[in-house]
């Protein structure tokens, strides 16, 4: 599977962001996500990780957006 953006609408401290990877070319690609501390990696890391597999019902993220 490959991404080739995220919208990130409301999720944890992210309002109405969006990451674009890039088009879908033959060639390999790899992504390095890095930043400043309290950037929000680890929240798109979260954010891609519920995506694919649910947001649990008690979620971490929910400090601005209600579930």
């Amino acid at each position: 599977m490959r991404f080739r953006a995220l919208h990130l609408t409301r999720f944890g401290c992210f309002t109405n962001e969006s990451i674009d990877f890039g088009g879908v070319s033959d060639a390999p690609d790899f992504h390095i996500v890095y930043g400043d501390n309290e950037a929000g990696k680890s929240t798109l890391r979260d954010a891609i990780t519920s995506f694919l597999y649910g947001i649990p019902a008690r979620t971490e993220y929910d400090f601005i957006h209600d579930y």
